[in-house]
């Protein structure tokens, strides 16, 4: 079986990282993908492999999905899709002027490529049971594949790098999704209260919130910055905090635990599904409660989770050779059993 991949491999986006994780834990099996990058070439891209290959899995949302989709029904090809985000949804939360038509129209759009593929592999499993919920007409067609994540790679850059031990990171930058300002005013409580001097890196695009994010002096924001730089930050930290309001998986929160952070995540973070050992104390219930966040910071800060952590964490499951090949193994039997 032959799988032709379509996606972005390329840029420094979750989405991608992940994606370039998964090329690289099927090195060695029988697939291609997609290389190309201006329009003309990608279309007769698509067209040419399509053509010599068993099935297509867009790892993706794009527009060129529904012509690979058209491509795909003419030559009576398979269609798979690796769903990483549900943009009718963040767009509600992340966009404050924007319309019910548009709204509606990017339903529209992903309901469309979701009833046209044969299945839809969501990147946590509680992302898929919020899918089935979401789009209750579609609810046979999700399945889920955690994302992949090279572990190797993380642990080169990690190496012999030492804590600062009052340093907090998030990274979604000023998303309205991430929720960052949020964790602003909890360490800026924390700081006026009980004189912590806490400083706090933010990573990520402006979106709507960066302004108020540098509002606070104790703030160093990056708009972007590579990977590498991402992980080296990462590995000086004591503490990463994920607040989302919705997270399909959150890559990041298991970058910065494998670069030995203490975690405080949002019970929103599709990641969970993987920790075993995680409690009550490393878990924010509301994204908006400052005295919780507040307090759960202060409580990590005394005492350290990433130790317990990474015991409990399923790291089988994520391991980009582990997770590219359950995802290939789940598209063989979807291929040739349904």
């Amino acid at each position: 079986m032959k799988v032709f991949f379509v996606g972005d491999f390329f840029s420094n986006t979750g989405p991608a990282i992940a994606n370039k994780a998964l090329l690289k834990g099927l090195k060695y099996e029988n697939i291609i993908f997609s290389k190309a990058k201006n329009k003309l070439t990608r279309v007769l891209e698509l067209l040419y492999k399509t053509l010599f290959s068993d099935c297509i899995c867009f790892c993706s949302y794009s527009k060129l999905n529904f012509l690979g989709l058209k491509i795909a029904r003419i030559f009576n090809k398979k269609t798979f899709y690796i769903m990483h985000g549900y943009k009718t949804y963040e767009y509600k939360i992340n966009k404050n002027f924007i319309s019910a038509e548009e709204i509606k129209r990017i339903n529209y759009e992903e309901k469309k490529l979701i009833k046209s593929v044969d299945k839809v592999f969501c990147v946590s499993k509680r992302f898929m049971e919020f899918m089935k919920k979401a789009e209750p007409d579609c609810k046979n067609k999700f399945d889920y594949n955690f994302n992949p994540v090279e572990l190797e790679k993380i642990k080169n850059i990690i190496n012999n790098k030492s804590k600062k031990n009052n340093q907090i990171v998030s990274i979604g930058g000023g998303m309205k999704q991430k929720n960052n300002l949020n964790v602003c005013k909890a360490i800026d409580k924390l700081n006026k209260e009980k004189k912590l001097d806490l400083k706090y890196v933010v990573i990520g695009l402006p979106y709507t919130d960066k302004n108020k994010i540098l509002s606070y002096d104790f703030v160093t924001y990056y708009d972007t910055v590579s990977h590498e730089k991402v992980l080296e930050i990462l590995s000086e930290s004591y503490l990463y905090i994920q607040n989302s309001i919705f997270e399909t998986f959150g890559l990041s929160v298991i970058e910065a635990l494998a670069c030995n952070c203490n975690l405080l995540i949002s019970d929103k973070v599709g990641a969970l599904d993987i920790f075993e050992t995680i409690t009550s104390e490393d878990i924010i219930y509301d994204a908006n409660n400052i005295d919780e966040i507040s307090k759960k910071i202060e409580k990590i800060l005394l005492k350290g989770n990433f130790y317990r952590l990474q015991k409990g964490l399923r790291w089988n499951e994520i391991d980009y050779r582990i997770s590219a090949k359950n995802l290939l193994r789940k598209i063989n039997n979807y291929m040739y059993n349904e």
